[in-house]
């Protein structure tokens, strides 16, 4: 019979064995969160606890009924509730304007200009400062912005609902980087694109839906899965997808809106807003299930990158916001040109995979995606690569799920 010896993280062992003649069986295994004692008492409350099982549970079967479909498209302030007066809704977890990373207060002063709140970018920092203009995060209102998305009342959104679950989500119309206003461009040319998307592009996808009829847009992401998209960083088939289910109706009755949505299809980013709002749409029926554990958002600003767990609905947890671990920068930049990680793209994942904040805990890494990155200082595309949420945020997240009890 021959020998059989197991080996666990011993490498001197191991190679002493086959000096030997002896092959050993390598046993890939690590302690619960790396050792991380503090960690360990953690998981062993959230584990014990049989409410978070049970929260997972419901969790995971309103994620599974969900199937959230593009139901309409048109100016914000007509869908998006909350959108009167003055108000500029932002990607990320709360951020006050002073300590808003410059490639955001860039979209949102470019923002105020295209509502005409301020004749420049300069008057409508100081508005913005005064507290005339008022930011809010995105996610209390139902929208997903990606990259460096901001939404203002006259801007051109997606409209998306789910019958199963009876959620509501909405996106800014991308124009191209996967926000909704064109990073680095002139005001001239950002207000004549903008106003492109709302009077003619939005109008005309309104139409091409009501001749078309829903579109399921669960079914558009696995698709484009299937054919090789990451959805929160190089959404090219999804665009495509989308564009060739809208072109019915668009082609029977809203024909002029088709070289304006063309360029938009070409950068492949025209979906990613899209395919957010949708999983914002499936993550929103997840909302107090119990004491579940499962990540419901992950996303940055630009100073904070921040998560939210199913059983606690509304409470964001937040870390500084890291750089891409690997970024792929476009020919001519450099990584001090790259921002932390922006934007509302991490509900893709969180959507897709169906993240445990107990797991990542326990694996000792906190939650990753693949995503776009913007431009430090004005939120242009700049290439792409991979980003993880601090453990900070997810022990902070599982302390108040399962806090410890005191003596």
């Amino acid at each position: 019979m021959a020998l059989a010896i197991a080996t666990i993280d011993a490498p001197r062992v191991e190679q002493s064995l086959r000096d030997q003649g002896v092959e050993p069986l390598v046993v890939e295994w690590s302690p619960p969160a790396r050792g991380d004692l503090a960690d360990v008492a953690r998981l062993t409350r959230a584990y014990a606890d049989d409410a978070v099982e049970q929260g997972n549970r419901e969790a995971l079967e309103r994620l599974d009924a969900a199937r959230p479909h593009l139901v309409g498209a048109g100016i914000a302030a007509d869908l998006v509730p909350g959108m009167n007066g003055r108000i500029i809704l932002h990607a990320g977890p709360p951020c006050e304007w002073d300590a808003m990373g410059p490639a955001m207060r860039a979209q949102v002063a470019r923002a105020a200009v295209l509502e005409g709140w301020a004749p420049d970018q300069g008057d409508a920092a100081a508005l913005i400062a005064q507290g005339a203009i008022a930011l809010e995060p995105g996610d209390g209102h139902g929208v997903a912005a990606t990259m460096c998305g901001v939404l203002s009342p006259s801007m051109a959104a997606w409209a998306v609902h789910d019958d199963a679950t009876g959620a509501d989500a909405w996106a800014p119309m991308s124009d191209g980087a996967g926000d909704g206003l064109p990073p680095g461009s002139p005001s001239r040319q950002l207000l004549t694109r903008q106003r492109l998307l709302a009077d003619r592009v939005a109008p005309g996808a309104a139409a091409a839906l009501g001749a078309t009829g829903p579109i399921d847009l669960l079914d558009m992401l696995r698709t484009a899965s299937a054919m090789g998209d990451e959805p929160a960083a190089t959404p090219r088939a999804a665009s495509l997808l989308l564009m060739s289910a809208l072109m019915p109706g668009l082609a029977s009755r809203a024909l002029d809106a088709v070289p304006a949505l063309a360029p938009m299809v070409g950068t492949g980013r025209l979906a990613m807003p899209l395919m957010a709002a949708a999983a914002r749409a499936m993550l929103q029926a997840t909302a107090g299930s119990g004491r579940s554990s499962l990540v419901t958002a992950m996303a940055g600003n630009g100073t904070d990158v921040g998560i939210m767990l199913a059983g606690l609905p509304g409470a964001w947890f937040t870390a500084p916001a890291p750089i891409a671990d690997d970024p792929r920068l476009d020919p001519g930049t450099s990584a001090p040109d790259a921002a932390t990680w922006t934007g509302d793209q991490g509900l893709i994942s969180c959507a897709e995979v169906a993240i445990d904040a107990r797991l990542c805990l326990d694996a000792g890494e906190g939650p990753a995606i693949a995503t776009g990155i913007a431009g430090r200082t004005d939120g242009a595309w700049v290439g792409t690569g991979t980003v993880r949420v601090p453990l900070a945020a997810v022990r902070d997240a599982l302390d108040a799920l399962v806090p410890p009890t005191t003596s």
